[in-house]
């Protein structure tokens, strides 16, 4: 059967549509190892001379994505991360198309993000400049959807780094522009830490917030982090039946996508219950295993939180 120049290229698209739907599908459902080899198979056709050079970008813009995700999820391939964002970069930079460069800036500054924080890093700043580059882009495009999602990680680096006045106003303005322009998963995450930001009925109602916009939107992956924080929440609350109960639902999510990364959070929640309900032996247990995740995944963002609880074990073991 004899094909077109243009029909080939035709079917290039349709099958890296194909793979880029099933691969965020995948994503979704938290199954990140097929979601990967899908991404992979997918970047094989890129070399492919039929394929125009706006078709390359838009699959490393959605490869990129997705490998950033992968990488805070899993503290893996770093690597491949920083390849497929700088080619994404590249390509956006050389088509001039300046909606194209902001999400490539976003990415780049999402990356930068998550590397800091499970590094234990502290300087935010290159993060943060490349974040507001992209904000800039999507304002003067008037992409609204994703300047909601550039702002809410700009607060994070604002957040980080104690500004708490500027990271607050940053969730507040991706949570209205979420909610206006249906970005449920800017709405999400900007609910989630508005929470750190609020106290009493209002604290619990972003928390519960969240966890019903990660439902709608099907987004399996990120559910437990939601109920995670609800945990946090009935802990103080004194609610410890409740606390648990979404502590165990997180955790039986993250073990059936095998994640054990994400159990870091489960282990340090459940030791706190048992510290609460003064069962120390057990949540010394939960905590050591949470800090030898820790060291595992190279989660340094956790080894000071994990460590100040073990020092009240001991203090308290002292007096």
């Amino acid at each position: 059967m004899s094909l077109s120049v243009e029909a080939i290229t035709e079917r290039y698209i349709i099958g890296q549509r194909a793979l880029s739907e099933i691969a965020q599908a995948y994503f979704f459902e938290g199954r990140l190892e097929e979601a990967l080899s899908l991404f992979q198979a997918g970047e094989h056709l890129l070399e492919a001379r039929e394929l125009s050079p706006e078709s390359r970008l838009d699959w490393l813009l959605e490869y990129g994505l997705f490998v950033v995700h992968y990488y805070y999820l899993t503290g893996m391939q770093k690597d491949l991360m920083a390849s497929v964002l700088q080619r994404a970069r590249q390509a956006a930079e050389a088509s001039q198309q300046e909606t194209k460069i902001a999400t490539a800036f976003y990415l780049v500054g999402q990356a930068s993000y998550y590397q800091n924080l499970l590094s234990g890093g502290t300087d935010y700043s290159a993060a943060r400049d490349m974040l507001q580059k992209a904000s800039q882009l999507y304002e003067k495009h008037g992409d609204n959807y994703k300047l909601a999602e550039a702002l809410f990680y700009t607060g994070l680096t604002y957040d980080r780094q104690q500004q708490d006045e500027r990271s607050r106003e940053h969730y507040l303005r991706a949570l209205a522009l979420g909610e206006q322009y249906g970005n449920k998963w800017a709405a999400s995450e900007a609910m989630r830490h508005l929470t750190d930001y609020s106290d009493g009925e209002q604290r619990l109602h972003y928390a519960l917030g969240s966890l019903t916009l990660r439902e709608e939107l099907g987004s399996k992956v990120y559910v437990p982090s939601a109920q995670l924080l609800l945990s946090d929440i009935y802990i103080e609350r004194g609610e410890l039946e409740k606390a648990l109960e979404y502590c165990q639902q997180a955790e039986r999510l993250n073990k059936e996508m095998e994640l054990e990364a994400r159990l870091i959070g489960v282990l340090v929640v459940k030791g706190e219950i048992a510290y609460k309900q003064d069962r120390l032996a057990e949540a010394r247990e939960r905590w050591e295993q949470a800090f030898s995740l820790s060291q595992k995944y190279k989660a340094a963002h956790w080894l000071p939180i994990i460590e100040e609880k073990l020092k009240l074990l001991a203090d308290g073991a002292q007096s």
